[in-house]
């Protein structure tokens, strides 16, 4: 029987919440912090101009009242950030509402996206060329390249230590072309950081590098996948049988 919309959507936030615990904030100099229960906010203070990293997440939207959000501005300040973000999750419109009221943007809505592994083709379709020991800073990097960024997701990765997250990096030519990450918490597979440098675009490198990535974490037990989609990625992973369950909203805020 398939699972629900609920309960997929239930995994993601679990493995949202530990990816960025413990990647996006296990960076050196980055950190996070819970000003309230099921609140999670983390701090790069490596990229104080950018909201991405600093991003806020929570478990019941009525936990970010007015308090804890006054008290989020004062630590980003504190840190010296300028910039954070809020991920309004599918259908809490009324916190989206209230954030915009406090001077919060609406910046981006990446789509929330599941699948059940066994569901899904993740057979191969095309022979990849592996690099044999990725390493976060050539994830950071190839990031960079794809979505044209000064150093940010190099700098946000340097110094993270986390056995729990498995790095893929496939190469064209002999060239690191395209990567990501997968973390399995509590049976869900998150994928996060998925990149193609733009010369190898075209050739299907994301959606088989994505095949033998969660084929190998199926077979380590996981059974379900989730993930929060660009625009740019969303076919790839409809394609591979990646289910929509609604739109974030990114509310930002910078500061004063």
């Amino acid at each position: 029987m398939a699972l629900d919309d609920a309960t997929l959507a239930a995994r993601q936030l679990d493995s949202q919440f530990a990816i960025m615990e413990a990647v996006v904030a296990g960076g050196r100099g980055s950190s996070a912090v819970r000003p309230a229960d099921g609140v999670l906010a983390i701090l790069c203070p490596c990229i104080p101009g950018r909201s991405m990293p600093n991003s806020v997440l929570y478990r019941d939207p009525g936990a970010l009242t007015d308090a804890v959000l006054d008290e989020l501005q004062d630590v980003y300040a504190a840190a010296g950030v300028r910039a954070w973000t809020v991920w309004v999750r599918p259908g809490d419109g009324l916190l989206a509402a209230r954030l915009g009221a406090r001077g919060h943007v609406h910046d981006a809505q990446p789509l929330l996206m599941c699948g059940e592994l066994a569901r899904m083709d993740l057979e191969p379709k095309v022979r990849l060329d592996l690099e044999p020991s990725p390493g976060w800073a050539m994830l950071g990097r190839l990031n960079d390249r794809a979505f044209g960024l000064d150093g940010m997701f190099e700098q946000v990765l340097d110094g993270v230590q986390d056995p729990a997250s498995r790095l893929w990096v496939a190469r064209v030519g002999g060239e690191p072309a395209a990567a990501l990450l997968v973390r399995v918490h509590q049976g869900d597979a998150e994928v996060y950081c998925v990149a193609v440098v733009p010369e190898a675009r075209g050739r299907g490198l994301s959606r088989e590098l994505l095949r033998a990535a969660l084929a190998a974490a199926r077979d380590a037990g996981a059974t379900t996948t989730s993930l929060e989609s660009t625009a740019l990625g969303e076919p790839v992973y409809r394609s591979l049988g990646y289910r929509a369950l609604g739109r974030f909203g990114m509310w930002e805020r910078r500061q004063a």
